[in-house]
């Protein structure tokens, strides 16, 4: 008799439901039960002179508590088939067998800036710089993976013609072999300049260089073939030309004929030490890569829609990069050098642009730990575009109508000389860093132009703006927090 009590008690409290809140406090609870259950019967087990509780009632018991415990397991994993849930470099939900695998992470980039040139009034304000919610793991088994990520668009709103807007930067799927051997196809960043593939959140200085904004080719469309090994990681891709994101195929008329290749070499240190720039949480005492690539688009068939790139308005261009990076024991030290030449102007304009162009640019940047979470840092850049005053009839700041205001007696250059310090503080591990910098325009800064030249230095990503003709002198204070999850 009291061997069914017992049974019954066991059964009714391994089928008590059990919400997500209660999970962990119920299971402490059918253990305790468990374990005073057990005691009950060995005390009855030896004061019982009949020995009504037989083997085979024991035995029983023993499967009614295995039972319970299994249930318990299986609460804990949120279901039946045993899937896992928990955080490792983001929430994650994975099936028993490891083949089936959802990654959730988040990027928030709060900033304010103040910019101030000579000749126009200051600029300063807060904005979302960056609002990212990514998605990837992979299917089937972890040779197929997959990534998107959704974000928002600044300056879009409810009112004024503005529309809450979204749209898509990370969209693809790979497979990898046994080899190392990978295939990529959807929409990504190419591989070519570093800066770019670096991710924001893992950037040394707020914002990217203004050398980066003129010639990285951003997201776009195709496919990449590439290989990761112990040193070596090379991979090429066949695109759209840059800046093609969410782009479709017909009917747009930006029909190009792209391609991008790079190379990286590891000298020291581990793989993950190459995607950030301000070496923190690095495992490795010493780093080193070597990297270098090209680039080259060609859509001479079009009459229209030329692409800004490098310098320079046109349909075709070739170009190369080189870069390295070092660093161990709280210090980091990163440079780079890019170069294009560019061709096939098409601009219709009231006066004729040159009808080829080279451009260049360099950069040097550096930072150094002054505690276990503080960092300072420092970024000099500079570049060239040839000609870029030549043929240059219509700029923003300019007055006039051409030819009046052509080649603006040489004030409108291609230049950029530009020095910017800072700091980096994380207040809560890598997932809250709080970064600080103070940037200097040694140069005249431009953008634009209705001729072939065609500088993109400055942006409302990086916070710099177009110097009015002949100034310089301009300088921007940026400062940002950013969490990670």
């Amino acid at each position: 008799m009291y061997s069914v009590l017992i049974s019954t008690l066991l059964i009714g409290v391994a089928t008590l439901p059990v919400t997500a809140d209660q999970r962990d406090m119920e299971i402490t609870e059918l253990r305790s039960m468990i374990e005073t259950l057990r005691s009950e019967v060995d005390v009855l087990r030896a004061e019982d002179s009949d020995q009504w509780l037989s083997e085979q009632r024991s035995e029983q018991i023993r499967g009614i508590v295995q039972d319970v415990l299994a249930d318990a397991d299986t609460r804990a994993n949120l279901q039946g088939n045993g899937a896992t849930t928990g955080y490792k470099g983001g929430f994650f939900i994975q099936s028993a067998d490891g083949n089936w695998k959802l990654k959730i992470n988040g990027q928030i980039q709060s900033r304010f800036l103040y910019n101030h040139a000579s000749g126009q009034a200051h600029d300063y304000g807060f904005e979302i710089r960056r609002l990212k919610v990514k998605f990837s793991g992979h299917i089937v088994d972890p040779s197929w993976e997959y990534k998107i990520s959704i974000i928002n668009q600044r300056n879009s709103q409810g009112g004024n013609g503005r529309s809450n807007t979204m749209y898509v930067e990370d969209a693809w799927i790979s497979k990898t072999w046994n080899d190392g051997l990978y295939v990529k196809v959807g929409q990504f960043k190419a591989p070519f300049l570093r800066e770019e593939l670096v991710s924001s959140s893992a950037q040394l200085t707020v914002e990217r260089s203004m050398i980066d904004n003129q010639f990285t080719y951003g997201w776009t469309q195709g496919v990449e073939l590439g290989s990761k090994g112990e040193d070596l990681w090379w991979r090429a891709m066949y695109l759209d030309g840059p800046h093609t994101a969410n782009t479709q195929a017909q009917g747009i008329g930006n029909d190009a004929a792209s391609a991008t290749a790079r190379i990286d070499w590891r000298l020291a240190g581990d793989w993950k030490d190459w995607k950030t720039f301000t070496g923190y949480g690095s495992k490795s005492e010493s780093y080193a890569f070597v990297g270098a690539a090209a680039q080259w688009f060609n859509r001479s068939g079009q009459s229209t829609n030329a692409i800004e790139y490098g310098g320079f308005e046109g349909n075709r261009s070739i170009g190369l990069t080189v870069d390295g990076s070092v660093g161990g024991d709280g210090w980091t030290l990163y440079s780079a050098f890019v170069w294009a030449n560019n061709r096939g102007s098409t601009t219709l304009a009231t006066t004729s642009g040159p009808d080829s162009n080279h451009a260049w640019g360099a950069l040097i940047q550096g930072g150094f730990m002054v505690a276990d979470d503080f960092q300072i840092f420092a970024r000099y850049e500079f570049g060239d575009i040839e000609g870029y005053n030549q043929g240059n009839a219509v700029y923003a700041n300019s007055t006039g109508t051409p030819p009046a205001v052509r080649n603006n007696n040489g004030h409108r250059t291609g230049h950029d000389s530009t020095l910017t310090i800072g700091f980096n503080n994380w207040l809560v591990g890598k997932n809250v860093k709080w970064t600080t910098d103070f940037g200097y325009a040694f140069s005249t800064l431009n953008n634009g132009g209705r001729q072939a030249p065609h500088a993109d230095y400055t942006s409302s990503g990086n916070g710099w703006r177009a110097d009015n003709s002949g100034e310089t002198g301009q300088w921007l204070v940026r400062s940002q927090l950013q969490l990670l999850f």
